[in-house]
């Protein structure tokens, strides 16, 4: 008889409960482990070594202890058949992506989630954006999809994680504003119907796993329990993203709509150039630009980055990863070297987030943030990578051969080297897994001067780029 996943983390929803869904909607029993009440307990999971990162969720499934909720989630999604037959329905559907549409429902869980921990005077303000945001940006994407094609389910007419995920969000969503369906016709019917597959219906009955609303006695506990920066992260991020955020043909190069600068870019720019991929850019260099794009129907989520691509009009950072990194064969061989790939490179994305948001902070917190930059590098993150490369003596972080996950552990190492230039002295692995990584012919030249790669963000640009993105007028 298999063993059931383990899931760690405390009595309540958070970044756990869309691995709750996942699961039960598969068919899949899980249990849960004793729930993560006192600081203590969290602390002794990291002493003992079960969180590779320091991070909860946790999951035990197939041997594996996994940690960072994509990651989690692309497994069981791929193990269970959930995520499509084949690469191209994985990323390709009527022009849109399973990937795509995931990280959308995921960007806005993240509000829902964090909307209970907004402080007194923002709660107004964070629960109109968070209405706001299902109603204008995200559920009409859901509804004309539903529309184009006429079939039941969001991708290639099979029961896939985007109903999941999307189903998730609309009775979170509903719980603040019972009304938020009430435009959306055919979403309501897709409710009602994904509602009552079996699965789901036996989830979605009193007494099961699936967590309530949470109450101000969760709030206190994850409060107590993961007083950890990324929630302070996130709540900035909600802050600070009040604002918003003849194209090419479908044949040739990858062309990439941004602005002239790293922001969340820079990692793919990093990843074609590892694989070899000629790119094209075009700037967005007013804000006038990036409306144009939304007004255009080029943006998905009326967001950048965007990058055209094998005639697809690819946004939302992790799924054009996804996809760049699968069809140039940087994604490991099988499902375990993928999971242990995505815990990695999140692990990274997480570290490249914070430092990213540096340059935004006020002039009397740069030097605090700076250093919690420096703590977090050298204390919850190089570590890891420097024992696994010490642990299996090997030239690649997994399966001893060149993936995703080297090409953006190295850019991490590098920005964060910008921060503290002798940021890896203690990690002697480390230093020779950048010397490495840095020949690769692709790589080597990427990193000489005049390539595409982009120069830390010069702060005499810092107005410009809060005018296009519109960050703080809203």
């Amino acid at each position: 008889m298999a063993i059931k996943p383990k899931l760690h983390y405390f009595n309540g929803r958070g970044r756990m409960e869309t691995i709750r869904w996942l699961l039960a909607a598969a068919g899949v029993e899980f249990e849960e482990a004793e729930y993560l009440e006192t600081r203590k307990q969290y602390e002794k999971l990291i002493q003992d070594g079960s969180l590779l990162f320091q991070q909860v969720p946790m999951v035990e499934i197939d041997g594996m202890k996994m940690v960072q909720t994509r990651a989690i989630l692309n497994y069981i999604a791929g193990k269970h058949n959930l995520y499509g037959k084949d690469l191209k329905e994985r990323a390709l559907y009527c022009n849109r992506l399973i990937d795509m549409y995931v990280e959308g429902t995921m960007d806005l869980n993240e509000m829902v989630m964090l909307y209970p921990f907004s402080s007194p005077e923002e709660k107004e303000k964070n629960f109109a954006l968070m209405i706001q945001r299902a109603t204008n940006r995200y559920f009409p994407v859901y509804e004309k999809v539903l529309k184009d094609h006429g079939q039941d389910f969001l991708v290639g007419n099979q029961l896939s994680r985007p109903d999941v995920q999307i189903l998730e969000s609309i009775l979170m969503i509903e719980e603040y504003e019972p009304t938020a369906l009430s435009e959306f016709p055919l979403l309501q019917a897709f409710k009602a119907r994904i509602s009552n597959l079996p699965t789901i219906k036996k989830f979605l009955q009193p007494g099961s796993q699936r967590r309530t609303e949470p109450d101000d006695r969760i709030v206190e506990t994850v409060n107590k329990v993961l007083h950890d920066f990324l929630f302070k992260k996130r709540l900035d991020w909600i802050r600070s993203h009040r604002g918003s955020q003849t194209l090419g043909s479908m044949a040739g190069k990858p062309k990439l709509y941004y602005f002239n600068g790293r922001g969340r870019m820079e990692t793919i720019r990093w990843l074609l150039a590892a694989a070899g991929v000629e790119f094209e850019e075009q700037f967005c260099e007013t804000r006038e630009d990036l409306l144009k794009l939304q007004q255009d129907g080029y943006l998905l989520f009326q967001q950048v980055p965007m990058v055209e691509i094998d005639g697809m009009k690819m946004v939302q950072t992790r799924a054009i990863l996804n996809y760049i990194a699968g069809k140039h064969n940087l994604y490991g061989k099988d499902l375990k070297e993928r999971a242990l790939i995505d815990m990695y490179v999140e692990a990274t994305m997480d570290l490249n987030e914070i430092i990213m948001h540096h340059p935004l902070q006020p002039p009397e917190a740069k030097a605090k943030h700076l250093a919690s930059i420096i703590e977090k590098a050298t204390t919850r993150y190089f570590p890891v990578y420097e024992k696994a490369l010490k642990d299996h003596g090997q030239d690649f972080l997994v399966g001893n051969r060149f993936s995703r996950a080297d090409v953006q552990l190295l850019e991490t190492i590098l920005i964060a080297e910008e921060c503290k230039p002798d940021i890896l002295s203690k990690f002697p692995v480390l230093q020779a897994f950048k010397a490495r990584i840095s020949n690769i012919p692709t790589i080597k030249k990427f990193l000489q001067p005049g390539s595409q790669k982009k120069p830390p963000l010069d702060p005499k640009l810092l107005p410009k780029v809060m005018s296009i993105f519109n960050i703080g007028n809203e």
